[in-house]
């Protein structure tokens, strides 16, 4: 159904649950309900993760095919962020219905010629925007027998008079003298292929300039307006052109560092990942108690070693 796309007047100016999920940490920094501490060493010292269950090959080789799902999963969704961008550029409404233009001026506002320009202006706009603009006048006595709401006035008047949702319609209403005045726009919803809501206030705020500037001269504020807004269709606004760049560059980012991790994948060795020797230790909130060995002077967790898990040194021959 139409919409107004903006509207004034001659005395105030223009008018226009959530949910939450948790899921459980299979391994970790922190302990949490029914994980087991474990250590493992790398450099020389003890590191620690809580799990339920010890890391072993097949616990790598599923966070590893995890990860690169994970960036494949965010390079597709970069890209239909990037195509969404290309589906939504401005075209052109398809001239695929009544398209004769329609100017009923029953308050006797316009001359034959300004009434002429208005034609040759609005059909100017159809050719470029697909777009068929109308203009109505009415007395003010008539549209208070109408119930006085010219918005409302506005879009019976639409839906009662086109059959589509191509029109931008435009309803002036005054007295013979012009002093007293209001407008409002009633646009289709077809037309947002090319017409933008940006582009709906941008008119709305320049008819109403001119109309305010230029009292008396009615088609000339109505022509400019619709002109104004015919040279700025069709062009992609910098926000969305920045958009599909994003998008273009985060799903190649993710592409590339999914195919990285591939190759890394295929050569690595998982048994080389030092958590797979982890050990299973106290569960206290201290860390356990450790000791440097007396040959290498690596620090390992006194009462969990036969030998040094560093250099292989027996525990036995240590004092």
């Amino acid at each position: 159904m139409p919409h107004s796309s903006g509207g004034g007047h001659s005395s105030h100016g223009s008018h226009r649950s959530s949910r939450s999920s948790t899921s459980s940490m299979r391994f970790g920094n922190r302990y949490y309900r029914g994980s087991k501490r474990y250590v493992y060493y790398r450099n020389g010292t003890p590191q620690y993760y809580y799990s339920d269950r010890p890391y072993t090959v097949q616990t790598a080789k599923n966070a590893s095919i995890k990860s690169i799902l994970s960036k494949f999963m965010s390079a597709i969704f970069g890209a239909i962020i990037a195509l969404s961008g290309f589906f939504t550029l401005p075209h052109k409404v398809t001239l695929d219905y009544n398209t004769d233009i329609v100017i009923n001026d029953s308050v006797g506002l316009l001359s034959e010629t300004e009434e002429a320009e208005m034609k040759n202006a609005f059909l100017s706009f159809q050719d470029k925007t697909g777009v068929t603009p109308a203009f109505f006048t009415i007395n003010n006595k008539e549209l208070e027998k109408q119930g006085g709401n010219l918005k409302k006035y506005a879009y019976k008047l639409y839906v009662n008079t086109f059959e589509d949702e191509k029109h931008w319609l435009v309803v002036y209403s005054t007295h013979n003298n012009r002093s007293n005045w209001e407008w409002e726009g009633m646009i289709g919803d077809d037309c947002e292929s090319i017409i933008t809501t940006n582009l709906e206030n941008e008119f709305t705020n320049k008819l109403q300039k001119n109309l305010e500037n230029n009292p008396g001269m009615l088609s000339v504020s109505v022509i400019d307006a619709f002109e104004t807004i015919a040279g700025k269709t069709g062009k992609l606004p910098i926000s969305k052109i920045l958009w599909i760049v994003l998008g273009v560059s985060a799903a190649g980012l993710c592409i590339y560092q999914a195919i990285k991790n591939i190759i890394k994948t295929k050569n690595k060795e998982y048994m080389e990942d030092p958590r797979i020797n982890s050990v299973q230790c106290a569960t206290a909130e201290k860390e356990p108690e450790t000791a440097k060995c007396q040959y290498c002077d690596g620090e390992f967790v006194v009462g969990l070693h036969t030998t040094c898990p560093h250099c292989g040194a027996p525990v036995e021959n240590w004092e």
